[in-house]
């Protein structure tokens, strides 16, 4: 009976000094973890205040093809006839002619070219000039395909309305996007006399001094730059 009240309180402590060492790391970890900054409580302030991301932008515009060059890029005429790679595939960058082909004489297509198998929109960029152009073109700044009496009517008709040109609207291109407050105030609907041109039914714009802007509304981006007619 001796010995078991002997051992009580040694176990008694055993145990304390467990218990602290078990809890010591819980302790240490919730030291060295700050409260959230954001949360007031009695206040309903729960958001910890982060902020805002400046907009997402191409990281390689200096290398972004102008919009006149890559809608020139894309109207370019393209061989639809499989190369049968008649000529050696030069590194240099440039075309590669390959023989005329029955079915592009007398067409505006030009004769195939480029390694065996290719045609048109499949010919490596070191081979098409085209290619090459529009390879460095974002998807969202691709080029519309509209005609010049298409860019000429959205143009007219939109320098026709009543809006105001936006404020550092200039500064926007194909694949930029729009600022909360150019979105806001400066993106419109397309006017009524041309909102049936196949392609931008559902495009806004943007007006901006001496250029038209079209815009994606649901990504507030911009897809085609206008300028004036010559």
């Amino acid at each position: 009976m001796k010995n078991s009240r002997l051992f009580r309180p040694g176990l008694a402590v055993a145990l304390t000094l467990a218990l602290a060492s078990m809890t010591a790391p819980v302790r240490a970890e919730n030291a060295a973890t700050p409260a959230n900054p954001g949360f007031v409580p009695g206040a309903g302030r729960i958001n910890p205040g982060v902020a805002p991301r400046s907009s997402s932008q191409s990281g390689n515009v200096s290398n972004m093809p102008t919009p006149q060059e890559a809608r020139a890029a894309l109207m370019t005429p393209i061989s639809r006839q499989p190369s049968t790679g008649g000529s050696s595939a030069a590194t240099t960058g440039t075309k590669v002619q390959g023989k005329p082909d029955a079915s592009s004489v007398g067409t505006n297509e030009p004769p195939p070219s480029g390694p065996i198998g290719s045609f048109g929109q499949t010919i490596p960029a070191k081979f098409s000039e085209r290619n090459d152009i529009l390879d460095r073109v974002p998807t969202m700044a691709i080029p519309l395909p509209l005609t010049d009496d298409q860019l000429r009517q959205l143009y007219d008709a939109v320098m026709a309305d009543k809006s105001q040109p936006q404020a550092g609207a200039e500064a926007l291109r194909p694949a930029s996007e729009l600022s909360p407050d150019q979105a806001l105030n400066g993106m419109h609907p397309l006017p009524a006399s041309v909102r049936g041109i196949d392609g931008v039914t559902r495009l806004y714009y943007v007006k901006a001094r001496g250029k038209v802007l079209l815009v994606e509304p649901d990504v507030r981006t911009v897809v085609g730059e206008i300028a004036p007619p010559n």
